[in-house]
């Protein structure tokens, strides 16, 4: 479990870093870009050397910010490779939380399409309701970065073992490429009575 807490920590502080290093590097490629208008410095060799140089920052700072920047998604052939991985556990009663922006939200049906289809049961949010998607169960409001999976202490060796659903659903939604986490929390804090599913911002 620390391996696997360790790996989804480093991808999340990935797309960090990744945002701000494209961040810096377009901002030089363009502050380079702008000295050479400024300091009008002499056609030749040289110049153009910088020229492109600066403007292959500025392509790739921009194409940085873009993949850290795009939405994740999880698509009709992903649901129905994560559908596939985890109706052997049909029946699994499972809620929702999110953070009310788009991307959240439309990651959160899409996460939810895939579990209807393998006939999971999803269930209002027994605990800090505030989101009621239209035509589905109530859904928890939570402020933070990332995807977590969530398990009572008490249902650690139903769901949260290896092989059980709460697991083969973790990694499911690793396949596709989803950065999550696997994470038991005290009885008093989370029901028992199911997965909670937790979809936070984009990191």
């Amino acid at each position: 479990m620390f391996d696997v807490l360790n790996t989804a920590a480093f991808s999340m502080v990935l797309f960090s870093w990744l945002k701000e290093i494209g961040e810096i590097v377009l901002l030089i490629g363009l502050s380079g870009e702008v000295a050479l208008l400024v300091l009008r410095i002499s056609k030749g060799s040289w110049e153009r050397g910088l020229g492109i140089a600066f403007a292959v920052l500025v392509l790739v700072g921009v194409g940085l910010q873009y993949w850290a920047d795009s939405p994740r998604t999880i698509g009709p052939g992903s649901q129905q490779r994560i559908a596939a991985a985890i109706k052997p556990f049909q029946g699994t009663p499972f809620d929702f939380s999110v953070e009310l922006d788009p991307e959240s939200v439309d990651l959160m049906e899409n996460i939810g399409q895939a579990l209807d289809a393998a006939g999971w049961h999803r269930q209002a949010v027994a605990q800090g309701s505030g989101y009621i998607p239209p035509g589905k169960p109530a859904a928890g409001i939570v402020v933070f970065k990332g995807v977590e999976i969530q398990i009572a202490e008490s249902r650690q060796s139903d769901w949260g073992a290896a092989g059980k659903p709460a697991a083969v659903l973790l990694q499911a939604l690793r396949n596709e490429g989803l950065t999550a986490l696997l994470k038991r929390v005290p009885n008093d804090q989370e029901s028992a009575d199911a997965i909670h599913i937790k979809i936070g911002a984009k990191p």
